[in-house]
């Protein structure tokens, strides 16, 4: 099987990074053999996807158009308000490049949630002018993130795969019936043995926090400060500060820099951000609780059977909790945290439910890395 993985933004989300990872290993189960294609919109970040075998990566960037295409584009712009000219011309590469695979994994789990996703729409209309089979993998997706061209783009796949029930409530909703569940592939990450940063009889609190949240509430910056010297000086916890995104503009540790500068921390430990997702995933498994903001880091937290309390601002965060415990346990909306207190109440509030959480991730993580990989075999029927 030839399988084309598009959508990647690139290995410095290292969210995206465990979604490549574990979706090769999880089609190559059911597809020994397959050769891989993934077209990347940061090609340069993706060298460290190299220990992978038969893995193609293709950069997506626009080529500049003809005079004849220049041409046709403002005809299209200004008499019909059309923009799709403009796609199909400046990524024909792409394309071309897509001419050799059989099926086609729009693997960005984030896709259909922000903006209108015009390049991805426009590539998943050629694709399945092309013959190609095309799912949507892993996906979530909140009914305000719909709109008439995203559902027309969404009808015209051949299977959507989202990793949480919410998602499939409102899609159905919206008259999208070929909605399947599997958990996120990320569950199935395997983490890299990495070595103990404290004391045997000491304990961690894993805590990650991005820029992209903190447009979201404005102050979190100072809550997240002061949630840290109420860990260093009120418990005997160590903080964990977990960067799990470094893309310039966005990054984690820049942001976590901050706040451990803020808190005039001494006992907190700052990961680097130059490691991989499954050594992230092995500095997380050795965390007692955790606190996050990339869904990504709460995934390798709850894989890892240690509780998580997740500071949600999409229907990703509710979903995937509420399918893991039954209800949206330890998941407050970003926008809620407006001082250090409320930082500190979501603390507390981990620590009234770690035991819970605890036992209910130790019976549901197998049935979770099982379902990621049921979705490897639910592919078999669609190509």
């Amino acid at each position: 099987m030839r399988v084309l993985l598009y959508d990647h933004s690139g290995c410095l989300n290292h969210g995206c990074e465990a979604i490549v990872r574990t979706t090769v290993n999880i089609v190559e189960k059911v597809f020994p053999g397959s050769e891989f294609g993934l077209c990347s919109y940061s090609p340069n970040e993706d060298i460290v996807l190299s220990d992978i075998p038969r893995l193609t990566v293709k950069g997506v960037e626009a080529q500049p158009l003809s005079l004849l295409e220049k041409c046709i584009n403002i005809f299209n712009v200004k008499v019909r308000g059309n923009y799709s000219y403009y796609y199909k011309a400046a990524y024909s590469d792409v394309a071309e490049f897509a001419k050799y695979y059989d099926l086609c994994l729009i693997i960005g789990g984030d896709t259909f949630c922000y903006g209108n996703n015009e390049l991805c729409r426009s590539l998943t209309a050629r694709f399945k002018a092309m013959g190609k089979k095309v799912v949507l993998w892993g996906c979530s997706i909140g009914e305000e993130d719909l709109m008439p061209e995203k559902l027309e783009t969404l009808r015209s796949l051949d299977g959507i795969f989202a990793r949480e029930s919410l998602t499939k409530a409102v899609l159905e909703n919206a008259g999208i019936e070929s909605v399947q569940v599997f958990c996120d592939p990320a569950f199935t990450l395997e983490k890299t043995a990495v070595d103990p940063l404290v004391n045997s009889d000491r304990k961690m609190l894993g805590i990650n926090l991005s820029p992209l949240v903190a447009k979201r509430s404005k102050n979190l910056g100072r809550a997240a400060a002061e949630l840290l010297y109420y860990i260093e000086n009120k418990t005997d916890y160590v903080p964990l500060l977990v960067p799990h995104v470094i893309v310039p503009g966005n990054n984690d540790y820049e942001f976590l820099a901050a706040v451990k500068k803020a808190a005039k921390s001494e006992k907190s430990i700052l990961l680097p951000g130059n490691i991989g997702a499954k050594e992230y995933k092995g500095y997380i498994s050795q965390t007692c609780m955790f606190m996050g903001a990339r869904t990504h880091s709460i995934i390798g937290s709850y894989s890892s059977g240690v509780p998580a309390f997740a500071f949600g601002y999409s229907i990703k965060a509710r979903g995937i909790a509420k399918d893991l415990f039954g209800e949206e346990l330890c998941v407050r909306g970003v926008d809620k945290i407006t001082c250090g207190a409320d930082m500190i109440a979501c603390f507390e509030e981990l620590c009234e439910n770690k035991d819970k959480m605890k036992k209910i991730l130790d019976e549901k993580i197998p049935s979770a890395v099982a379902s990621a990989y049921a979705a490897g075999e639910a592919l078999k029927n669609i190509v």
